[in-house]
């Protein structure tokens, strides 16, 4: 499978009469308006809240459930609620070029939330709406799940581009790309991202280099060292692994009926990442752009206007204009005379360079046979 969970967040209540779970957290916070300075017998002094009444609230921190290979998730149980985030399926890992599809990755945190002495994620039982919001009708969202309801789901393909060397021209690709409604962020040609982090996060896609980043994450000369010398390293340099991860938020799950775990299943997941990701697919790369996206900004605009058919010597000045067909000369264009706009279907100065730049196509990348993920269904309760 191409297509995987790479992280999610979700929760459960649990609402079993005269019975609490077993608090999961990282201690307790209590907060009110009273407070006194208490000493023990060495010197140390610490504040301790004197309780007033109804001003006092309660925190319940999550824990950081740490995990072999500097893994970590967020595990919390004040009692009533189950809440797990993180990377479920990289837990104990030492990496994660590929992962587990929705139903493993749950049962995997299931097994993490059961070591606490906490019950499994379960769907619960699917029931009709006692009241439904005009959103909803409009939506045709008539039913829900008793059970863990998701907050946060990432889902992620590989892509294959050929080499590590395509695997950049495939970044510059997707660098001049625009999606609608969406903004674009740009780092270099490891990553681009598409949509902003907000409070609900509703929707962003993020495109990146998996090798690089394999490499960024490595922490000192040693892990880097590690990470070089690994299998699934070298397979994603050599194979120019692009990586595609849609990150939905709360509100993007429950409008697309993905909220209930009950409701998420693989081909549901998959059809609506397609649909989501098909613009970085269907739209052709502007290639006379991509000419001229490495050349000085003085001399790139003369190379636009030249694309574009216009004469440089009715824009410029004598000195410049010559300059400029100087400085392009370097880069295969002469431009000393406009660009001729065929119609005939001949191949200009410009179809030349253009059939000069690398060539890509993106394959959806399978995990290889020695490629193992360790079997959730042997752990499973």
């Amino acid at each position: 499978m191409s297509v995987f969970i790479d992280w999610l967040s979700f929760a459960q209540r649990h609402a079993v009469d005269d019975i609490d779970l077993p608090i999961v957290s990282d201690g307790v916070r209590v907060r009110g308006k009273s407070f006194e300075m208490m000493e023990t017998t060495d010197g140390r002094k610490w504040c301790v809240l004197t309780p007033d009444g109804d001003n006092v609230t309660y925190q319940v921190p999550r824990l950081q459930r740490r995990g072999s290979h500097d893994t970590s998730l967020l595990v919390r149980c004040d009692g009533r609620n189950v809440e797990l985030s993180g990377n479920v399926g990289r837990f104990d890992r030492p990496d994660n070029v590929w992962n587990y599809d929705i139903v493993d990755t749950i049962d995997k945190a299931s097994d993490i939330v059961q070591a606490h002495d906490l019950p499994r994620f379960t769907p619960g039982e699917c029931r009709a709406k006692a009241s439904v919001s005009k959103h909803d009708h409009d939506l045709g969202l008539w039913t829900e799940w008793t059970g863990a309801v998701l907050r946060e789901l990432h889902v992620t393909e590989n892509m294959a581009a050929g080499n590590d060397k395509l695997s950049i021209e495939v970044m510059r690709y997707f660098t001049g790309l625009r999606a609608a409604r969406l903004s674009k962020g740009v780092y270099g040609t490891q990553t681009v991202v598409f949509g902003k982090r907000s409070g609900k996060l509703h929707k962003r896609i993020v495109v990146y280099r998996k090798a690089q980043e394999m490499l960024d994450h490595a922490k000192g000369d040693e892990a880097k060292k590690r990470v070089k010398s690994s299998q699934e390293y070298q397979f994603a340099r050599d194979l120019g692994l692009v990586r595609i991860e849609c990150k939905w938020g709360k509100d993007f799950l429950r409008d697309n009926a993905l909220r209930f775990i009950g409701d998420a299943n693989m081909a549901k997941i998959i059809s609506l990442f397609r649909a989501e990701t098909r613009f970085l697919h269907d739209v052709t790369p502007d290639r006379a752009a991509r000419i001229v996206s490495e050349m000085p900004t003085k001399v790139r605009s003369a190379a636009l206007h030249w694309i574009r058919g216009d004469d440089l010597r009715e824009l410029y000045s004598r000195a410049t204009y010559f300059r400029h067909v100087k400085a392009l000369r370097d880069y295969g264009i002469d431009a000393s005379e406009p660009r001729p706009i065929k119609s005939d279907g001949s191949v200009d100065q410009l179809q030349t360079l253009l059939d000069g730049l690398p060539s890509f196509t993106l394959q959806p990348l399978q995990a290889p046979e020695w490629y193992g993920l360790p079997d959730v269904s042997r752990r499973a309760a």
